[in-house]
């Protein structure tokens, strides 16, 4: 509470001779920190028709520093009961973004954008202007009061009070009084104030600001002790420290109020009157281009800057003389006076209009009349040092923020406004809903303009010419005005370093490695001088950040992208293994590395560095399903075949399906032999002539030599499925099931014999009726028609088939995820499970495709081998640059060629010898790295050898 000169305008004696001494003690209590609390009836929050709740389920990450001092904050807010936790389920939910004070306590703002969307506003009507100061014309004595907190002293209506509901990661709460961001909270303040104010003479009130105001010492006394007790009488508590009492003069909304009448405030114009004359003529050409744009409110303006238009002409030296700086000064005069300035007009359409320069803000308040935009006031100041490092995007947010701040007085409590800048970058982060999207600098910065209710546009740069000029030549800075504001980014600054997860040592070496790392130096001086506007004149060595320049920062010897450290070229190797220790996925070490770290391609170098982590390798699962391969269904009966062997109760059978029909056959084997399965095919091929093709596994009696002359002798081509993947046979296999199923039955022949009389789902028609023509008898009573010969439309067969197992493949891609795996050609070097690996541990090279569809032939340490390829892996065997030997205080991994335990089983079809190559990435490796044996087994050179050339 502060008085003119620091003492009261009245002496004590003839205070109390007035009993004001006795009165003010009575009025005492008013004043305070402690919360007050309007007794009136509780306001509510009312939402439009077709509003949609939003509700956040998972609260925002709060650093580890600021998470205790949160806690405290909410327990004072639940004692001075502004707030009150909540259980129950709710609609509404917002997040919260704490923000640190200069004490050292943080102050919690809720992100209530998404509701103001929602909330209807009260459109109570604001005093303008010409109202207020026409009442003010004969006083002579004033007192500014101010509400302390001043929406935390109107209760909030229970009902509506859950729509504030936020969320932190304590708990959720919500308000019991009317919270600050609310849209509608100014004009409820507004109302409530006029209300407790109705018919009192001499007290404006203007939003938070109530001005007393009396013609001598005697009336304002008595106004101001009046309102006071009103004030006290309502519990409403005033801020002791935002008060001022008993002034002869005082500003007030835009205005210098005095006993010498009302004047302009000279704050308004000081950033175009103390404008320093142009050096150069590119700095006359910007302030003429704000003179023009002034121009058409500014009388004879052509005749008064004709000697600054001289010296723009190609033939004039450039000489700054009286002429020019006389003319210079009266433009200046005419832009500062009426009737270039207009008055301020609440009802009229507000424009912010604000830029940023590398080392200065500038701003200028507008309102649109039916002639144009007219300015109300301008401002502008230097950048401190600090914020000269900002990114261009946060320099430009700034200047946007703090013209805001500076015109608040008319700006505050309006339905909306209109914030014009040339940056377009910074249009969405303005206009954005959700602040938890914006880069988290930006945060600090737009939750102070929470209060108010911008729009954003882009306007192009020639045409922002006011602001441009005033950031470019800005007034020196004022430390208290700007104070605050710096502080709450400063701090930002110091809660990031706090939060990176590394000790000091290594935050000190990156700073040290950044400052010898030309390409960062390059980067730290485009952001410190503004970056080329086109991407063909940035330097060669900035070109890769130039994409998110406007994310770009420096803070304290290191440069940011957003909250997150640029790593140095020296040390993305190493922080690349740190980012993979433990060995998680590619998804998992992106997103550690999105809490601290950041560089160009730095997703891209994590992918290669997981796909190529031989640790990884071993352990992973096996590779997701690919998409399913339907077959065509064959042109006729027993023209294509498959076979494979079933084995039931201890015994054997062979199972024979025609692809074509379903139709089985189903013969006992007494033993395992090629020959007697060879016996039993040439049974069925008796009965039905020998097949075009037979599709079987790897079994050693189908890959035998009797096999091989089998199929030759009986001129049909025999086909494999690849090892381990039965799927390859999935015909064959599905009638294995069929016929366990037949042979659990009390009568296996019966059983059979139902089945190929049975029409097939796919085709409509039994295995009997496509394989003979006809249908056959059975135990089921059937008329005699039925049983006469009659082939099915084999159009209609072929067209259900493939409807059929078009339907059974979209299924069973959707249900097992299944993705088509990358081909592999010959050479690359795989990972490949054999019998008896617990992992991906043994390793081969891949020789060709096989002719079967995603089948390939390897070359491992054992010979040449089949596989599938979902049982193939690529690897990529790093040198020095991929991956550093471990560190010596944690043990080698084991190599993923490790020896192979056992040679290739009777499943697996061994083709020919081992061939005992070494692939030529490896055998000239680098000292340090991986080479592989012989063999196949990949060798790590010792670490204590790194210096040494190794034979």
């Amino acid at each position: 509470m502060e008085t003119t000169n620091g003492s009261n305008l009245l002496g004590r004696d003839v205070a109390v001779a007035m009993g004001l001494v006795r009165k003010m003690e009575e009025v005492r209590s008013t004043f305070g920190t402690d919360l007050g609390l309007l007794k009136i009836k509780p306001v509510k929050i009312h939402l439009q028709d077709d509003a949609v709740p939003y509700s956040v389920s998972t609260a925002r990450r709060v650093s580890a520093p600021l998470l205790s001092k949160v806690e405290i904050e909410l327990d004072r807010m639940l004692k001075c009961n502004v707030i009150e936790e909540i259980t129950e389920p709710t609609e509404w939910c917002a997040p919260i973004v704490p923000v640190p004070k200069k004490n050292g306590e943080v102050r919690i703002c809720v992100d209530l954008k998404r509701l103001n969307m929602a909330v209807k506003r009260e459109r109570f009507v604001l005093p303008t202007i010409d109202d207020i100061l026409p009442r003010l014309a004969e006083s002579r004595v004033f007192s500014l009061l101010d509400a302390a907190s001043g929406f935390w002293q109107i209760p909030l209506e229970r009902g509506t009070a859950k729509l504030t509901t936020f969320i932190t990661p304590v708990g959720r709460f919500f308000f019991k009084r009317l919270p600050f961001g609310i849209s509608s909270a100014p004009e409820i303040f507004q109302r409530e104030m006029s209300v407790l104010f109705r018919g009192q003479e001499g007290v404006e009130v203007y939003m938070d600001d109530i001005l007393v105001h009396g013609r001598d010492d005697k009336e304002h006394e008595e106004r101001l002790q009046n309102a006071l007790r009103i004030l006290k009488s309502a519990g409403l508590k005033l801020n002791n420290e935002k008060c001022f009492l008993r002034q002869r003069q005082l500003s007030y909304l835009g205005y210098q109020i005095g006993g010498d009448g009302i004047q302009p405030d000279p704050s308004k114009v000081a950033a175009i009157t103390e404008l320093q004359p142009p050096t150069d003529v590119p700095g006359l050409r910007r302030f003429l281009g704000m003179v023009h744009y002034l121009g058409r409110f500014l009388p004879n303006l052509s005749d008064v800057i004709k000697p600054l238009n001289d010296l723009l002409r190609s033939e004039t030296v450039w000489t700054w003389d009286t002429a020019q700086d006389n003319a210079f000064n009266k433009v200046k005069q005419l832009i500062s006076t009426t009737p270039s300035l207009a008055f301020y007009d609440v009802t009229k359409p507000t424009v912010v209009s604000a830029d940023a320069s590398s080392y200065g803000l500038g701003g200028v308040l507008l309102q649109r009349h039916s002639d144009g935009l007219k300015p109300i006031a301008f401002c502008s100041r230097s950048l401190t040092e600090a914020e000269m490092r900002y990114a261009q995007i946060e320099k430009e947010c700034l200047a946007a923020v703090w013209s805001c701040e500076r015109f608040s007085t008319y700006l505050y409590g309006l339905d909306n406004f209109t914030v014009h800048t040339d940056h377009k970058p910074l249009v969405p982060l303005i206009n954005n809903k959700d602040l938890d999207r914006v880069p988290l600098r930006c945060q600090r910065l737009l939750m102070r303009m929470m209060k108010f209710n911008p729009i954003a546009e882009y306007v192009p740069g020639k045409t922002l010419t006011v602001a441009d000029m005033l950031s470019r030549q800005p007034l020196p800075v004022i430390t208290s005005e700007v104070s605050e504001l710096t502080y709450d980014v400063s701090v930002f600054e110091d809660a990031a370093h706090m939060a990176w997860p590394m000790s000091p040592s290594k935050l000190e070496r990156i700073k040290q490695e950044t400052s010898v790392d030309y390409d960062l130096q390059v980067v730290k001086r485009l952001i410190l001088e503004g970056w080329p506007k086109y991407v063909g004149s940035v330097p060669a060595q900035a070109k890769a950040y130039h994409h998110c320049s406007n994310s770009l920062s420096t803070s304290k010897g290191l440069v940011l992208y957003g909250d997150r450290i640029v790593i140095p070229h020296s040390m993305r190797k190493e922080i690349l293994h740190r980012l993979h220790d433990g060995h998680q996925g590619i998804t998992k070490c992106k997103e550690r590395a999105r809490l601290s770290v950041w560089w160009p391609g730095q997703g891209k170098d994590i992918q290669e560095l997981v796909t190529k982590c031989l640790e990884c390798m071993r352990v992973r699962p096996t590779q997701q399903k690919e998409p399913l391969i339907t077959t065509p269904l064959p042109q006729r009966p027993w023209q294509s075949i498959g076979a494979d062997i079933c084995e039931y109760e201890k015994e054997h059978y062979l199972v024979v399906v025609d692809f074509y029909s379903r139709y089985l056959e189903l013969a006992h084997l007494p033993d395992m032999k090629s020959e007697t399965i060879c016996s039993r095919l040439k049974n069925m091929f008796a009965r039905w002539g020998c097949p075009d093709e037979l599709t079987t596994d790897n079994a050693t009696q189908f890959t035998s030599k009797e096999f091989e002359g089998f199929s030759v002798a009986y001129d049909f081509r025999h086909i494999t499925s690849s090892p381990h993947y039965p799927q390859a046979n999935g015909g064959a296999e599905r009638a294995v099931q069929t016929a366990k199923r037949i042979l659990r039955q009390d009568n296996p022949f019966l059983a059979l014999m139902a089945y190929r009389a049975t029409p097939v789902q796919a085709t409509g028609a039994s295995p009997a009726q496509l394989m003979m023509g006809r249908q056959i008898k059975t135990t089921v009573p059937t008329i005699g028609k039925v049983l006469l010969p009659k082939w099915p439309n084999f159009a209609k067969v072929r067209a259900a088939d493939a409807k059929a197992k078009r339907s059974y493949g979209h299924a069973y891609n959707r249900r097992h995820g299944a993705r088509a795996l990358p081909p592999l050609t010959p050479g690359q070097d795989v990972a490949v499970k054999l019998d008896g690996d617990s992992g991906w541990t043994s390793a081969a090279t891949v020789q060709q495709p096989h002719p079967a569809p995603r089948s390939y032939l390897i070359q491992t340490e054992h010979g040449t081998l089949r596989r599938n390829r979902r049982h193939l892996r690529p690897i990529f065997l790093p040198g020095v640059a991929d991956q550093p030997p471990p560190p010596s205080s944690t043990p080698q991994p084991t190599p993923l060629g490790s020896p192979v335990r056992g040679a290739a089983s009777p499943n697996e079809e061994s083709v020919s010898p081992a061939q005992g190559t070494v692939p030529a990435d490896l055998s000239d490796s680098p000292p340090g790295s991986a080479r592989m044996s012989s063999t196949g087994r990949v060798i790590w050179t010792p670490r204590r050898l790194k210096d040494f050339v190794c034979y």
